[in-house]
């Protein structure tokens, strides 16, 4: 997937050459007129929702009495990331179970308790995703997808998109409707264990989406790009539903050419459009893997993937 992503992107910039240089001119020309404060405040922002997850993996981890500083789990966090940026795995996968296996290895949790954790964090947090979505429907409540632009009829508005995500939702959960039964057997059996940590792992799940949307406001204000809080939710979301498909390592490709799309749709340049994406992938991807593979380094955590790796291919 990742050559054949590279060789159509080598084919378009072949083909489109002459179009693409003084596109790329006006994109240089908007970045170099980057406002550095703007761009500093967004990157400690980033900083603090990385260290805002790592203390509500700390909440969760009480429960099962592991009294962990914050400070040692917040290279696992960066590890974690580190892994989602450089593998195909989409961001719930390949990085958490690297997470899972280098809590063991550092802190002694076993594989389940581990996962158990894990897994609790991400069920809270889809109550502010749940609701971040409802919003973004409410306030585009017209938005219209055209999936050919030479037929005019063939439209799938915001509403019809929820309804669609709805029932396909309802389908899944029919067909794996024991699987399902099963792991909510499970998440009843754990709720004792985890209930007293539910609050703060709440909190701080919306505290980090809201981090996010500072982030994302700051990058624009750093470009001297006027973007709405609703528009900026949108992108927040888009982001992590692109990163969550495992097609390419981190994304790459996925999310650029989906932000870039959705900001073209509401009336943004192609240049400006570019430039926000370049300068909020370059803090979100290109600052996190420096940070985690530089954590990754020190704490040795590069042998322990590659042992994980050897083992899965014994």
């Amino acid at each position: 997937m990742a050559l054949l992503l590279l060789a159509a992107g080598v084919y378009l910039v072949r083909s489109y050459w002459p179009e693409i240089v003084p596109v790329m001119k006006e994109i240089w020309g908007t970045l170099k007129e980057t406002k550095l404060r703007y761009v500093f405040l967004a990157i400690s922002v980033y900083l603090l929702s990385v260290y805002l997850f790592s203390v509500r993996w700390q909440q969760v981890l009480y429960c099962i009495d592991y009294n962990i500083k914050v400070t040692r789990l917040v290279p696992v966090y960066f590890g974690e990331i580190f892994v989602n940026n450089v593998t195909p795995g989409g961001n719930m996968a390949a990085g958490e179970s690297f997470r899972i296996l280098w809590a063991n290895k550092l802190f002694g949790i076993s594989y389940i308790n581990a996962f158990k954790t894990v897994f609790f964090e991400r069920l809270v947090e889809a109550i502010p995703v749940f609701f971040l979505s409802i919003y973004i429907l409410y306030a585009f409540p017209a938005l219209e997808i055209r999936f050919l632009p030479s037929i005019d009829n063939l439209t799938l508005k915001s509403v019809h998109l929820f309804f669609l995500i709805f029932l396909a939702a309802g389908i899944i959960m029919w067909f794996f409707r024991e699987k399902l039964i099963s792991l909510f057997r499970n998440v009843q059996k754990n709720w004792e264990i985890f209930k007293q940590s539910f609050i703060p792992v709440l909190l701080l799940s919306c505290g980090v989406w809201i981090l996010d949307v500072i982030r994302l406001k700051l990058v624009a204000l750093a470009l001297n790009i006027d973007l709405s809080l609703s528009l900026i939710v949108t992108i927040s979301i888009l982001t992590f539903i692109l990163g969550a498909l495992p097609l390419t390592p981190g994304g790459l490709g996925i999310i650029e050419g989906g932000l870039i799309s959705l900001l073209l749709y509401f009336g943004l340049s192609l240049a400006s459009a570019s430039s926000f994406v370049l300068l909020e992938r370059f803090i979100s991807y290109g600052i996190s893997s420096i940070i985690g593979f530089l954590y990754l380094s020190y704490y040795g955590g590069f042998k322990i993937w590659k042992k994980s790796k050897e083992k899965k291919l014994h």
